[in-house]
């Protein structure tokens, strides 16, 4: 297949001028540079802005808009939109798009905090679906048809269905049907896949989930820089062949609210050469990716303290390319954690149980097997095993109003604040899920959850619940 980059084109067509700058960016085409970040320097010369040639991501007609017409052909969809903003301005975009004040959106309850965030710009009304979770990792992997059909029967207006696949750890429930069902119901159906970019190397052999989008998805936001090889905060928006119009433009509007009016041309460039990846290497690397998967997975099975946890009841959908650990005995994934820190191996994130090892494309794990053998299994206290999940709630919760409001509001112990109103977010980083939502009421299962995760250690952006809540004062709660 034929290779076509047209944003790195252009920019490599601007330099060959040897053009002088009298424009931003400050650099001057690297003239200008700390020697402190003198490594840097190569890449200064495509760190560029709307100049002649090099079009203009807010209004896409020439390199830019070619690109994202190549991007979406390969995924099939009508249009794609590139984000220099990560899948967080894709989320906020969508739902900024879509909703307006007062609608009610049904949304999975494990949703990353983007998501959240998107709701209270829009000013909606928001119900949250609790996903079914998997008994042996707690994970929660996707919502049901029955749930949904529970929650069209109790708010029979709803406007939109925000789903969250696949979880963190690349694993997901069957989604067909919800989306169909949603669908049947008049719902726009609007999907963070930001860990999904490439599924579409494995649904012809099903070796992936598929992507929401050949599932009916309205509008598919992916991360490229999680799973494919592109910069941080680079992103793309798949918009389906039979969203209307209207909600795309709405969409692209918010966009353009939302994305710097000076995107990184350096990340433009990254997403033209993550498309130019899929559509020329993908399958090769896939390939590879997937033997190289094979082999590591088997040597970690017949190590002696080191457990691979596998789907292996055939319930879920997995992606490949993640690759979850445990301990064959009682140490937590925070342990085991920071033993493969040590030994040089940085994973992606852990929790109580286990820890999560992302793949790449191509072989990137065979070199990697001696280190495991460096792991420092003697520094060890019997540790407890903690039962959290991402975000409590009943399948079908109560109406909360996602609208920023200034109520007055007080901090008090844990175990005070149940039955009170939450008046900020408690968001466990990673994954970026809020456990206790803003509005939300307080219940005995948050504070649990709380309390597991401050023993086991666990980061939180925002609020330290560490020394209690903040709860809304009783007189502003409605």
């Amino acid at each position: 297949m034929k290779r076509q980059t047209p944003i790195i084109e252009a920019l490599q067509l601007h330099t060959d001028k040897n053009p002088f700058s009298f424009h931003v960016p400050g650099h001057k085409n690297g003239e200008v540079w700390p020697d402190s970040l003198k490594a840097f320097e190569k890449i200064l010369l495509f760190d560029q802005t709307e100049l002649e040639g090099l079009d203009d991501l807010h209004d896409p007609e020439g390199a830019i808009a070619e690109s994202q017409a190549l991007c979406a052909s390969y995924y099939g969809s009508k249009e794609t939109s590139y984000l220099v903003g990560g899948s967080t301005s894709g989320n906020l975009a969508m739902v900024y798009g879509i909703c307006d004040e007062d609608d009610l959106v049904f949304v999975q309850r494990n949703s990353h905090k983007s998501i959240i965030n998107g709701l209270e710009l829009a000013r909606t009304k928001a119900v949250f679906l609790d996903p079914i979770y998997d008994p042996y990792t707690n994970h929660p992997v996707g919502i049901t048809v029955d749930i949904l059909e529970e929650a069209l029967l109790q708010y029979p207006r709803a406007k939109a269905l925000i789903l969250t696949y696949p979880n963190y750890w690349g694993v997901a429930l069957d989604q067909c049907g919800v989306i169909a069902h949603a669908k049947a119901a008049g719902l726009y159906v609007l999907v963070d896949e930001a860990h999904g970019a490439h599924f579409r190397l494995g649904e012809a052999d099903c070796s992936t989930p598929p992507s929401a989008l050949s599932l009916g998805a309205d509008v598919v936001v992916q991360s490229t820089h999680k799973m494919l090889p592109a910069l941080t905060m680079g992103a793309w928006m798949h918009f389906s062949e039979k969203i209307q119009e209207e909600g795309k433009a709405q969409i692209k509007r918010a966009l353009a609210m939302i994305q710097s009016s000076s995107p990184s041309y350096l990340l433009l460039a990254s997403l033209d050469a993550a498309q130019d990846f899929l559509r020329v290497d993908g399958a090769r690397a896939y390939k590879e990716a997937l033997k190289s998967r094979d082999l590591f997975v088997e040597w970690l099975k017949n190590h002696q303290l080191i457990e691979v946890i596998e789907n292996e009841d055939g319930l879920y959908q997995k992606d490949p390319l993640k690759v979850t650990i445990r301990t064959k005995d009682d140490r937590t994934g925070g342990w085991l954690l920071s033993r493969l820190r040590e030994a040089g191996i940085w994973a992606e994130m852990a929790d109580d149980h286990s820890v999560l090892l992302v793949l790449g494309l191509g072989d990137t794990v065979t070199t990697m097997y001696k280190r495991f053998e460096k792991l420092d299994w003697q520094r060890h206290k019997k540790d407890r095993f903690f039962s959290t999940k991402e975000g409590v709630a009943q399948p079908v919760s109560e109406l909360i109003d996602m609208k920023k409001m200034n109520h007055a509001s007080e901090c008090v112990p844990l175990e005070a604040a149940v039955g009170r109103k939450a008046a900020s977010a408690i968001v466990p980083y990673p994954p970026g899920v809020p456990l206790l939502i803003e509005g939300e009421r307080v219940t005995p299962e948050h504070i649990q959850q709380i309390k597991c995760l401050l023993q086991n250690n666990s980061k939180f952006q925002g609020q330290q619940p560490d020394k209690g809540l903040r709860v809304q004062m009783p007189g502003d709660e409605t």
